[in-house]
């Protein structure tokens, strides 16, 4: 018998008030309340223990911050540290490389057979809870450092609209909106490099969009001012900055559509307008060289998509057509004195078709047609048909075979004969659909 016992006996036999099973009871309750009372006190030393650890780490993160903490000297980051405080943007690289091999030399910009046509360095991140920025920048020989894009996007508009601010490629089209290393082909349509300029359009100003669903399937509407449309072209100088006036800035809208036919193909149709005032060339004076001129563009493009569901890694097909306008005014306002209009003063047409089909999981084989009247060319009409292989090794790298054969009317027909090769480096954006 142990001592509790004895002593709970002799309670028992002083009081004469305790039955053998009161007895059993009570040391019963007594054991129940020693296990309850450790219980406690084990989970008592756990959470001691583990306030301990907290405030450990806290002080950890303390010391790790640019204001300052004990041992460490404001504005120097310790190599261990619980948090990253230079919040620093997404990096990604994108090489272009070209091999010209065309039979009659070659027909780049800057004249090479095997160069690199750019290097894109692109910088993105979240910058608060109201904007995202996006930062581009183009390296090459040709034209040294460029600012591609460089634009805010609002993330915190009501109604569920979008802004821009800044520079980007500018929503007319279809395949404008795309960097030329992203295309299916190694260069943008004729038309486009025509009407837009050999590496599509840009803008700096800003832009507005929303989608929405009010027939059943979905529109987006885009609407932009920009500083100008056109580049202006070297050595041209205007009687007045093209942009004196709020009507001489450029501007620009979009409506696309998209619609699903059934579930393994969609249909995009969509029609773009731009207009702004353009320099153009006159008989030269002492002061300038150039007018300011209204020039338009229209534009409609329609993209057919089919992917089947149950073959979508290995099949899929894209059809593209796109029609474009360009509207110069005839007879724009001279200033005073022997002054006469040398720039274009008639409409012109162009437009191409392309189709693509996947004939493996990372191969897909393509083919274009284009027309345009070149402008530079007093509307004489450029024809060029061309075949392309493209070799995808992963998401981060693709490889293009082409062959172009161009037609310039009253000139002599040539052909083309390209390689390339793109590599990502980094995060990298998706391509837009």
């Amino acid at each position: 018998m142990t001592m509790r016992h004895v002593w709970m006996l002799a309670a028992t036999l002083a009081g004469g008030i305790l039955t053998p099973g009161q007895i059993g009871a009570q040391e019963t309750d007594s054991a129940r309340t020693d296990s309850v009372s450790r219980a406690r006190a084990r989970a008592d030393s756990a959470a001691k223990a583990d306030s301990i650890a907290l405030m450990r780490e806290l002080e950890k993160g303390v010391a790790a911050s640019p204001s300052g903490g004990s041992g460490t000297p404001r504005g120097q980051v310790p190599a261990t540290g619980s948090t990253n405080p230079r919040l620093l943007p997404d990096l990604s690289v994108v090489g272009d490389l070209m091999y010209d091999l065309s039979p009659k030399g070659s027909t780049q910009a800057d004249g090479s057979r095997l160069g690199v046509r750019e290097v894109e360095v692109a910088l993105q991140a979240v910058v608060d809870p109201y904007f995202r920025g996006d930062v581009f920048l183009g390296f090459s020989d040709l034209e040294k450092v460029s600012i591609e894009q460089a634009f805010l996007t609002a993330t915190a508009l009501p109604w569920h609209l979008e802004a821009r601010l800044g520079r980007q490629l500018l929503p007319f089209g279809k395949q404008n909106t795309t960097h030329r290393h992203d295309l299916h082909t190694f260069e943008y349509p004729w038309v486009i490099q025509r009407f837009l300029g050999a590496e599509g359009g840009k803008g700096t100003g800003a832009s507005l969009s929303k989608i929405f669903s009010p027939f059943g399937f979905y529109q987006e509407v885009i609407v932009t001012v920009n500083d100008r449309i056109a580049e202006p072209v070297e050595g041209l100088v205007p009687d007045t900055p093209t942009n004196k006036s709020l009507g001489g800035l450029g501007y620009t809208a979009r409506l696309r559509n998209y619609l699903d036919i059934t579930q393994n193909a969609n249909l995009e149709i969509a029609a773009s307008a731009a207009t702004s005032q353009v320099a153009q060339p006159v008989t030269a004076t002492a002061e300038f060289n150039a007018v300011n001129a209204r020039q338009t563009l229209v534009g409609v493009d329609v993209t057919y998509r089919w992917r089947p569901l149950q073959q979508g890694l290995y099949r899929s097909f894209i059809l593209q057509g796109e029609y474009l306008r360009q509207i110069n005014e005839p007879s724009p306002d001279l200033p005073p004195g022997s002054v006469t209009y040398l720039g274009p003063s008639r409409g012109y047409n162009g437009g191409y078709l392309f189709a693509r089909y996947q004939v493996g999981r990372r191969t897909f084989i393509g083919a274009r047609g284009d027309m345009v009247q070149d402008p530079a060319a007093d509307g004489s009409t450029l024809a060029a048909g061309s075949g392309y292989w493209e070799f995808f090794p992963s998401e981060f790298s693709k490889l293009v075979a082409g062959m172009e054969r161009v037609s310039p009317q009253g000139q002599s027909a040539y052909t083309r004969i390209i390689l390339q090769a793109t590599f990502a480096l980094g995060p990298h954006k998706p391509h837009p659909f």
